[in-house]
């Protein structure tokens, strides 16, 4: 299961980033990924709310700035 999630995140990723999945990992973040804008982080946050059929409120969203701050709040909210 845990695998899944971690999979599909990254494929979220790698689609609204567009960047290629295997190089998501725990050092992705938004300060060292290109394309990882303001704009991009609002989609990726629609993106994994859809996927995962959850929501992120305001504070949430301000805080996952990484591919590991979405994984951990991820598994918080499933």
């Amino acid at each position: 299961m845990e695998n899944n999630i971690e999979q599909k995140i990254k494929l979220v990723m790698s689609d609204i980033l567009n960047i290629p999945e295997d190089l998501i990992n725990e050092s992705t973040a938004s300060d060292n990924t290109d394309g990882w804008d303001s704009g991009n982080h609002i989609q990726l946050i629609v993106a994994l709310e859809e996927e995962f059929s959850i929501n992120f409120d305001v504070t949430e969203f301000e805080s996952m700035l990484s591919y590991m701050d979405i994984l951990k709040l991820v598994k918080v909210k499933l």
